[in-house]
């Protein structure tokens, strides 16, 4: 009797596991679509539809939420959820941006969401030839346990002449497999000083270039020879090796990080001599000098994950993207100790304030900054998570840095606070390729920013003046033999001293 009655339970279990799992229960797959940007658009993931027989009390492995009374979600990994939203806004700011009004409002929106007095709105004030130029996250936040809240800016530019600003904010809800945007708001817009056109190669004489002084270190590529040049083109010659190199305030020394053996942080003679290793670790970057050049800012990768990481829920698997984490720390130059200020587990590119009170970085939520006299942290409200590379003008009024402007990337000058953000170059494309201009440092008088582009071709220095006029290149072709590269990881070309 025994064994009839364990013969019994295992023919029940076996047809239960066969009616739950139904007639094929080897479900295909499907990979998630990775949050970079890819040449060729690909549809956006979904999740499988909940079980009509989802047992009534909800095990550990399967959670519902209910985002509103008649939609049921499922609560998969926050991470997913995270990238699933965040596609589902960058894909609407897109569509907008390139005049697809009714395509963004039919795939991201809700049919509530469509219907709202915001959506009539923003629908009369976009379309082609809106002049809407520009749209960029600002922030993506969970609001609660069934909803996301978003913000992004909108960039205006009249025909006539002007530009203006514009906040959106979103809410997404759960809904028909995928986060969607059931509330949409706009801000009043803000109007900002245009700026001038700029003179990229000009020859007409109608304004004669400013002389240039002082002396340029820069790198050929990461980890690539690092040479010396003076401002009006003379004196070339290599000082060393390595990445990011940044002059002392007083231009007589070079800190730089190097991936190579013996790896570190390290700091050089302007000369080429004495030579000596501040602080050892595997992989650090950007180095900057404090004002009074006593200590140097840095990041160096620590934790995070360092791989590709393969995930499945409910024979549906996903793949998540390496996700390193960069400390920023501050070296003191005397005896290399090392202090931690508190800041984001992404922190890339640190510059510092004249007054040495502040550490501004490229941080998880674009650009973030850090308070050394009281320890408090925040971010810039008008910068977008693509934003990198920031740099303080000498007087500390204004922070140059580089944003992405559609498929390239373009320096940007903002005020100290956050506010006037104003793009300052337009590269275009060549041969019907996107060109760049990145990596911007400032003159040692604050009236000029030299920057790298590849506008013309190949990879060059340029100069403008600070309010974006007069650009053209700093060296002409004079650098061309050197092969200048740039990788696309926010990596500083170049500084400028006196």
């Amino acid at each position: 009797m025994r064994r009839l009655g364990i013969l019994i339970v295992i023919i029940s279990i076996a047809i239960l596991t066969t009616a739950a799992c139904g007639s094929n229960p080897l479900l295909p797959t499907a990979t998630a679509v990775p949050l970079a940007a890819t040449a060729t658009p690909r549809p956006l993931p979904t999740r499988p539809a909940p079980a009509a027989t989802a047992p009534e009390t909800p095990t550990a492995a399967a959670q519902f939420i209910t985002p509103t009374p008649t939609a049921t979600a499922l609560a998969l990994p926050s991470e997913l959820d995270d990238m699933l939203a965040e596609r589902t806004v960058q894909g609407f700011l897109d569509r907008l941006t390139r005049g697809e009004t009714a395509s963004a409002f039919s795939l991201f929106l809700t049919d509530a969401a469509q219907e709202s007095e915001a959506a009539r709105q923003l629908s009369e004030a976009t379309g082609a030839g809106s002049g809407l130029v520009a749209a960029s996250l600002l922030e993506l936040k969970r609001a609660t346990a069934s909803s996301y809240e978003a913000r992004a800016l909108l960039r205006w530019q009249n025909p006539a002449g002007g530009a203006a600003t514009q906040t959106l904010t979103t809410r997404l809800i759960y809904q028909r497999g995928l986060w969607l945007i059931d509330d949409l708001s706009l801000g009043d817009r803000q109007a900002i000083v245009s700026t001038p056109a700029p003179q990229v190669n000009s020859n007409s004489g109608q304004q004669q270039a400013p002389r240039l002084a002082g002396k340029l270190v820069f790198q050929t590529s990461s980890g690539g020879d690092i040479y010396v040049i003076n401002a009006d083109g003379t004196s070339r010659r290599r000082l060393t090796d390595g990445l990011d190199p940044a002059w002392s305030p007083d231009g007589t020394q070079v800190a730089l990080s190097r991936w190579r053996e013996p790896r570190g942080v390290w700091i050089v003679q302007a000369d080429g001599r004495g030579e000596r290793r501040l602080f050892a670790w595997s992989e650090s970057r950007t180095p900057a000098w404090s004002p009074d050049g006593s200590q140097i800012a840095f990041v160096r990768q620590h934790g995070g994950r360092l791989a590709e990481v393969e995930k499945c829920f409910w024979h549906w698997c996903f793949t998540l993207p390496p996700d390193p984490h960069w400390t920023l720390g501050v070296l003191h130059v005397t005896d290399g100790s090392l202090s931690e200020p508190p800041a984001s587990n992404t922190s890339l590119a640190p510059t510092w304030s004249p007054d040495g009170g502040r550490l501004v970085y490229h941080g998880h939520q674009g650009l973030m900054w850090t308070d050394l006299t009281d320890a408090s942290t925040g971010r810039f409200e008008t910068s977008s998570g693509w934003d990198t590379s920031p740099v303080y003008s000498p007087d500390g009024a204004t922070i140059a840095f580089v944003g992405r402007v559609h498929t390239h990337w373009e320096v940007f000058v903002m005020n100290a606070d956050g506010s006037g953000r104003q793009q300052l170059t337009s590269s275009g494309s060549l041969d019907q390729e996107a060109r760049h201009s990145v990596s911007p440092a400032w003159s040692p008088d604050g009236k000029q920013i030299a920057f790298l582009s590849n506008r013309g071709g190949p990879w060059r220095i340029y100069v403008m003046s600070a309010d974006g006029s007069q650009q053209r290149p700093m060296f002409g072709a004079k650098l061309d033999d050197l092969g200048l590269r740039y990788g696309f990881a926010g990596e500083r070309v170049l500084s400028w001293s006196r």
